[in-house]
């Protein structure tokens, strides 16, 4: 993930806001606006819906997790080791 530089521009008086908070916290302001947006995308991740799945897929699925847990499966390390198989 390639990380991206985000400028804005503040009020005076939010400036002062956050760099008390920041303060307050031990946090220099861009850490602590940093930390606030973290949190907001957090909260927003958790809101994602989630679907149940299938019966089929559901069996597919325990079948797949017993066979690993047995060892049944074959590591690829290539797509080469597919013609192997």
């Amino acid at each position: 993930m390639i990380s991206q530089k985000i400028q804005i521009t503040l009020t005076p008086q939010e400036v002062a806001a956050l760099s008390i908070k920041s303060k307050a916290l031990g946090y220099n302001i861009t850490k602590y606006v940093k930390f606030i947006v973290s949190k907001e995308v957090e909260e927003t991740v958790e809101e994602y819906p989630t679907y149940k799945m299938s019966k089929r897929l559901e069996k597919i699925t325990e079948k797949a997790m017993k066979d690993y847990k047995a060892g049944k499966f074959v590591t690829l390390n290539s797509v080469e080791d597919l013609k192997n198989l």
